[in-house]
């Protein structure tokens, strides 16, 4: 916590900035390892404020590591005016706040408070997500944890896959497997889609589609532990697979090593992404059209992102995703992704259910 720290405070001095106002809440558990909701975080090179309302206080309290709990809402002042305190007993001149994350009307009622106090705010987007980025030894840790227990779930799930089940039945019972194997909870929200529907990249599983012979089954799923995530998705057939459904999977399964062999310290995911785009294409397949990947961690999207006509450079201590897919409307979907940390000579993927097309 301390190394974050520092890093926070070399970002904020680059920044121009006294303080930063921290309002996403995976980014105050990063910095303070609270966990509750509804707060603010006050970070500066003189200490950090958490404003919290009776709600949270005792759990701030208990959580948080370095930060000064500050009291606000009845029978305390409003938010605006415990802000207005701090900055104007630290002599605070400008502060922070993060610009893709605070609504407008927060935003309006601090500025305004703080414009009493001859102080400003100004927007530091993504301040804290690109610290966040390059992971330590603790974080990859956890994110590993989660992807063994998502393997070990997805692999009780497919012993049990039968004609008739629903999408959302066979969702439920994922989840179910994913914290029976010792998930905090699930990733995100998992997506299973049977058929013609795996066609949508992203869609909601349905109780009224049922598994029927010859199936595409796309299921991309993730678990949580210590607050950390994991992303995979994984396509199977039901029953036996035709011969376009093993070609189109054989491209995106030669897609995806190729673009993992390229992950690397240093490597542009922009070369990443083209070369799997180049794979699929070259076969006469449609190609995904978002990115290839994205930073895996306390969110399930975050830095880094690699897309089409986006320079980024990998660094050691990157977790992130490698996705490819193929998706044709009426006809279905194949996508295979796995959660893999960049090293300085590769990288190590975390995710290790197999990979070969699997006719269930």
């Amino acid at each position: 916590m301390n190394d974050r720290m520092e890093n926070l405070a070399a970002s904020i001095e680059a920044a121009r900035v006294d303080a930063v106002i921290i309002t996403k809440q995976a980014n105050q558990r990063y910095i303070e390892g609270f966990t509750g909701n509804d707060c603010y975080l006050m970070a500066s090179k003189r200490g950090n404020f958490l404003f919290a309302d009776s709600r949270y206080t005792e759990m701030a309290a208990r959580e948080c590591l370095n930060a000064e709990i500050v009291p606000h809402r009845h029978p305390h002042p409003p938010l605006e005016a415990v802000i207005a305190k701090v900055v104007r007993e630290q002599g605070f001149r400008k502060l922070g706040f993060e610009g893709g994350h605070m609504t407008y009307a927060l935003y309006e009622t601090i500025a305004k408070e703080l414009s009493r106090e001859n102080a400003e705010m100004v927007s530091v987007p993504s301040i804290v997500e690109k610290i966040r980025a390059r992971k330590d030894s603790g974080e990859i840790e956890r994110i590993a944890a989660a992807c063994r227990v998502a393997d070990l779930a997805l692999e009780e799930l497919v012993k049990i896959v039968k004609p008739g089940v629903s999408e959302l039945d066979l969702k439920i019972e994922l989840d179910y497997r994913l914290k029976t194997n010792g998930a905090d909870d699930v990733g995100f929200d998992a997506m299973v889609l049977f058929g013609a529907r795996a066609s949508q990249p992203h869609a909601n599983s349905s109780r009224e589609v049922k598994l029927a012979a010859g199936d595409l089954i796309l299921i991309d799923y993730g678990a949580m532990s210590g607050g950390y995530r994991s992303d995979t998705t994984r396509t199977f057939v039901f029953g036996k697979a035709s011969g376009e459904q093993k070609r189109a999977y054989e491209t995106v399964l030669a897609a995806q090593r190729e673009s993992l062999a390229m992950v690397r310290a240093g490597a542009n995911g922009r070369d990443i992404n083209d070369r799997a785009l180049g794979i699929i294409k070259s076969a006469g397949l449609p190609a995904f059209d978002y990115g290839i990947g994205h930073g895996v961690g306390l969110e399930i999207h975050e830095e880094p992102f690699m897309r089409q006509n986006t320079d980024v450079i990998l660094e050691p201590g990157n977790v992130l995703t490698i996705e490819p897919g193929t998706y044709s409307p009426g006809w279905g979907g194949i996508r295979i992704e796995d959660t893999a940390l960049v090293t300085e000579n590769g990288c190590e993927a975390l995710t290790l259910f197999p990979k070969e097309l699997i006719e269930i």
